[in-house]
């Protein structure tokens, strides 16, 4: 009985390695989503601030004299 004891122990221990794989795998998707989002967060934040430095410079360096 012992050879089956350690046959399921296996099969166990391999099945427990799989799905704790497949939470790893799914936990650093997500956190790479996550990532992906804030990067595309800061990248519209520096374009909207951009445009803003753009639109308050306007009319600065007009010469209405020459």
């Amino acid at each position: 009985m012992t050879n089956v004891d350690n046959a399921v122990s296996s099969v166990l221990a391999a099945k427990e390695a799989a799905t704790r794989q497949q939470i790893g795998f799914a936990l650093l998707a997500k956190s790479q989503a996550a990532a992906k989002q804030q990067g595309q967060a800061a990248i519209q934040l520096l374009e909207a601030t951009a445009q803003l430095s753009r639109a308050l410079g306007k009319g600065q360096n007009f010469d209405a004299v020459g």
